[in-house]
C-alpha cells in the first residue's frame, strides 16, 4: 500500500468517527426533547388496545355463537322419533343402500342421510318420517 493510500483511508476512518461522534447527541437530544409527546402516543396506544380487545371479544362472541347454531342445527335422532321434513327431500334418500353396507329397506321406508359430512344412517317411513333403524357406518 502506498503512502497516499494509507493517509486516505485514515482520514476516511477519521471522518467516519466524527461523523458518528456528532450525530449521537443529536439524536439523544431528539429523543429527549419529545418525551412529553410519548406518553401521549402511549394514551392513543393504550387505546388502540382496548379497541383491540373489544374486537376479539366480540369475535370470540361471534365465533361462539355460529358454533352453538351449528350445534343446534346438527342433530342426531333416536329411534322412534321423527326425522323433521326438511329431511325427507329426494335428495337425503340413498337409493343405492348396498354400496353403503345398508340392507334393503321395506316397502314405504327409506334410508336418509341428513348430513353428508355423517356416517349416520337413518331408516325412515317415507309418510311420516319415523325412524325405525339407525346405522352408523364408522
Amino acid at each position: 500500500m502506498t503512502r497516499i493510500q494509507s493517509i486516505l483511508k485514515q482520514s476516511a476512518i477519521a471522518t467516519a468517527l466524527a461523523v458518528a461522534t456528532l450525530a449521537t447527541p443529536a439524536a439523544f437530544a431528539h429523543d429527549q426533547h419529545r418525551g412529553h409527546d410519548r406518553h401521549h402516543d402511549q394514551r392513543h396506544d393504550r387505546r388502540d388496545h382496548r379497541n383491540d380487545r373489544r374486537d376479539y371479544r366480540e369475535y370470540r362472541k361471534d365465533v361462539r355463537q355460529a358454533y352453538r347454531q351449528d350445534q343446534r342445527n346438527y342433530r342426531r335422532w333416536a329411534r322412534g322419533q321423527y326425522i323433521p321434513r326438511d329431511y325427507m327431500a329426494s335428495r337425503y334418500y340413498i337409493n343405492d343402500y348396498r354400496s353403503y353396507r345398508l340392507a334393503p329397506p321395506p316397502r314405504g321406508y327409506a334410508w336418509a342421510r341428513p348430513y353428508q359430512n355423517d356416517d349416520t344412517y337413518y331408516m325412515v317411513q317415507i309418510a311420516s318420517g319415523l325412524i325405525a333403524q339407525i346405522f352408523n357406518n364408522r
